[in-house]
């Protein structure tokens, strides 16, 4: 008996999934794009008098106008919203483990750093395996081929110190 074959995901999905590493970014994008045009458009209709204005000019069919921005941007802000705030509270996450400098600390905390580090993309990887260089514990195999950012800076020309003579 042959096996069903598996649906292929729509191209929309496709390139959903092919942007993984930027999903965080992308919400966080919409989000501030929904609550700015529902906030304009909330202070236009009611404290800007923005209706009476347009219609003393004239303009009275961009009045539905507005009125979709603010019941869009709050429908988009439902959506977006609370995916957005998933994001960044594993990068909160994430953000205190780098912060640790205790091997035993970062060791017991490894599973929920790399979770948030995988879901926030490669930035976060590598700032992960660089806290895992500096305290000696074993990178995981995915995270081998990823560059380490450090989060130390380079030393300045005036912060050798010179040899007196």
């Amino acid at each position: 008996m042959a096996r069903a074959t598996k649906p292929q995901p729509n191209p929309l999905k496709r390139w959903w999934i092919t942007k993984r590493d930027s999903h965080f970014q992308i919400y966080t994008s919409l989000t501030l794009i929904s609550f700015a045009i529902m906030l304009f458009s909330f202070l236009f209709l009611f404290f800007m008098d923005g209706v009476m204005k347009m219609e003393e000019n004239g303009n009275e069919s961009l009045i539905p106008l507005v009125w979709f921005g603010l019941v869009g941007g709050a429908v988009a802000l439902l959506i977006f919203g609370p995916e957005f705030y998933y994001f960044y509270g594993k990068r909160e996450i994430l953000k205190e483990i780098l912060e640790l400098d205790s091997r035993a600390e970062v060791m017991r905390r490894r599973k929920d750093a790399e979770i948030a580090a995988d879901l926030l993309g490669p930035t976060y990887q590598s700032l992960l395996k660089g806290l895992y260089e500096d305290l000696g514990i074993g990178v995981p195999k995915r995270y081998l081929s990823i560059p380490t950012k450090s989060s130390e800076q380079e030393a300045g020309p005036g912060s050798v110190s010179e040899e007196e003579e």
